[in-house]
């Protein structure tokens, strides 16, 4: 299939209609970030209009423009010597990265100050049209760096050595760009980006540095603007309104309940072993070697959704194990809780197998494997979840969940 070309599309509606749509979030008392870029201005015209009809909360501006704006809308404004916590912040991003949410952003000059109130606020619901979607960061769009002036070319040095295509930021006058914070921005070239952590993290550790515009695990919410109407994709990262479920997938051998139990153990969560929910009857089919059904399963998955509500209602995090082959068993176990975060292991099959004729005490034989892997439904990178080869040590499998995830160890 061809890419869908945006050319010719008119993308100011599909901007204006997520941007009001995530404006309708606002309640009254609230502290608002105000994001800055093209789709936040409209987020701002419209909180105006519900500021001009009644609704009262108080804005902290991500730059000097977001400011004038709201200033000029007679919207009242703080700063965080007044209020250190930001109850929702709406805001751009100049790419999102499917599944995940990490995001691109910068190219409006305010990364920092955007990034800063990202990370004080209890929600962030970012606002985007579709063309802002990519299978990966870089896609379309270098990585903007703010960086201090002094030692400018040993920092553009050091960016280069990570790989980057290194220009700096100028307006269109000739000279040097700065920022509200007085400093220079790079704007790297690192094309589509595979392990976009990591490399935020190799960035940020380069002295003269002040930070990227990668955001991972910020946003819990995009609210998209389409030529079909308004899209909302939710993070697979924590929901910070909840405790989080997470939710180990993957055909059976895949390591799944190891990982399962270490990241427990690391975290100190509730841990529940999902093929210990199965009926009586589906393990005496598995141990007869004959593969489950739709219908052998279903009252299974009710059992883990039954364990993932209880700890909804007890407000608790927990870790549970379920195969959650198809695609609709993984909707039927997210379905309408924010708080459930889904990890998909894969592996070759000759390793599954491997661990399989190595395990023992277990109801389901080797011989089941493959009925498995033909009715496996692979997630597709229109799901959000996160997804890890599970031929890496168990170890290095939950640093990264833990990575990932913004998760703090018990």
């Amino acid at each position: 299939m061809s890419a869908i070309d945006y050319t010719d599309v008119d993308r100011t509606p599909l901007k204006r209609a997520a941007a009001t749509a995530a404006a309708n979030l606002v309640e009254d008392g609230m502290i608002v970030g105000l994001g800055t870029g093209s789709t936040a201005t409209f987020a701002i015209e419209a909180l105006a209009d519900r500021y001009r009809n009644g609704l009262r909360f108080i804005g902290i501006p991500t730059s000097s423009g977001s400011a004038d704006q709201a200033k000029a809308a007679n919207i009242p404004l703080t700063t965080f010597s007044e209020h250190q916590q930001i109850d929702l912040t709406i805001d751009g991003a100049d790419e999102v990265e499917k599944g995940t949410l990490n995001l691109s952003k910068g190219l409006g000059g305010a990364l920092l100050h955007e990034k800063i109130v990202a990370a004080a606020s209890r929600r962030l619901i970012i606002v985007i049209d579709e063309t802002k979607l990519v299978n990966r960061l870089g896609q379309n769009t270098t990585v903007s760096v703010e960086v201090v002036s002094f030692g400018l070319e040993a920092t553009q040095l050091a960016l280069e050595e990570l790989g980057a295509t290194v220009r700096l930021r100028e307006l269109a006058s000739g000279e040097a760009f700065m920022t509200d914070s007085a400093n220079h921005i790079f704007d790297c070239d690192f094309g589509p980006i595979d392990a976009p952590a990591s490399l935020e993290l190799c960035i940020r550790r380069i002295v003269g540095v002040v930070d990227s515009g990668i955001f991972i695990n910020r946003a819990d919410e995009v609210y998209m603007g389409t030529e079909l109407g308004l899209q909302r994709l939710y993070s697979p990262c924590i929901n910070r309104l909840a405790p989080p479920i997470l939710v180990l997938l993957g055909v059976s051998g895949v390591g799944k309940s190891t990982v399962a139990k270490k990241l427990a153990m690391r975290l100190g969560w509730s841990f529940q072993e999902g093929d210990a929910l199965h009926p009586v009857s589906n393990i005496a089919k598995m141990q007869a070697c004959i593969p489950l059904s739709d219908n052998d399963r279903h009252p299974w998955l009710d059992r883990v959704v039954s364990w993932i509500d209880a700890q909804r209602v007890r407000q608790q995090p927990g870790i549970i194990t379920c195969s959650a082959l198809k695609r609709s068993y993984r909707q039927m176990i997210t379905g309408n809780r924010p708080e459930v975060r889904l990890i998909y292991l894969f592996a070759k099959q000759d390793l599954i197998l491997e661990r399989l004729v190595n395990r023992s005490a277990h109801f389901m034989p080797v011989s089941l494997l493959q009925s498995q892997i033909d009715s496996l439904d692979a997630p597709g990178s229109d799901e959000a979840l996160l997804s890890i080869e599970a031929s890496a040590s168990v170890n290095k499998i939950v640093n990264e969940i833990i990575m990932q995830f913004g998760l703090t160890e018990s």
